[in-house]
């Protein structure tokens, strides 16, 4: 897990993945902004966080958490943009 984490925290400051959270900023900034996530999605990712804990998580699981954290820093970054966007 900490590899993907460092992994992959590192690819979204690259060009590409700059210009992907562009795009997902500026589709709908006012959107984006006030986007939160399913209250089942906050349950599923504290079930997933739990077995982690316990070490009692499976592959497909920590695959499962993975791109969650990953789609979640993608988004946090976007929102900054959209912010950023709208206050300008």
């Amino acid at each position: 897990m900490v590899y993907f984490v460092a992994k992959y925290s590192a690819m979204v400051t690259t060009p590409a993945y700059q210009e992907i959270i562009n795009l997902i900023a500026g589709l709908a900034p006012e959107r984006l902004v006030n986007f939160r996530i399913s209250a089942d999605t906050v349950i599923r990712v504290q079930e997933l966080l739990t077995k982690k804990n316990a070490g009692e998580i499976n592959v497909a699981e920590q695959t499962e958490l993975d791109y969650f954290i990953l789609l979640e820093k993608l988004i946090g970054l976007a929102k900054a943009k959209a912010n950023q966007m709208l206050a300008a």
